[in-house]
């Protein structure tokens, strides 16, 4: 049996993704833009423990997204993956 790297990687990034667009575009992630400058950009107010919880799963997005982009050799297609996952997802009810 062998681990499909990508996929465990693609899967749990999609996760975040969609938890993370709820607050915000994640449109700037692909241009790498930091955690500061993309909360910069909602417009609700958080409380500190959401704002620690936004920060950690942000970091934890771009951490995969990075481990992906390494795998794949491209951002583009990192991101790509992750939006098919969702797109999978929203298809299959998950």
């Amino acid at each position: 049996m062998t681990i499909d790297s990508v996929r465990l990687l693609t899967d749990s990034a999609a996760m975040l993704w969609r938890r993370l667009s709820q607050f915000g575009s994640l449109d700037l992630l692909a241009r790498r833009v930091s955690c500061d400058e993309w909360l910069a950009t909602m417009q609700s107010s958080l409380s500190t423990a959401d704002e620690q919880a936004l920060r950690r799963d942000y970091r934890r997005l771009t951490r995969l997204l990075t481990e992906l982009e390494m795998l794949t050799r491209s951002r583009e297609q990192a991101i790509a993956l992750i939006m098919d996952a969702i797109r999978q997802s929203d298809v299959t009810g998950q």
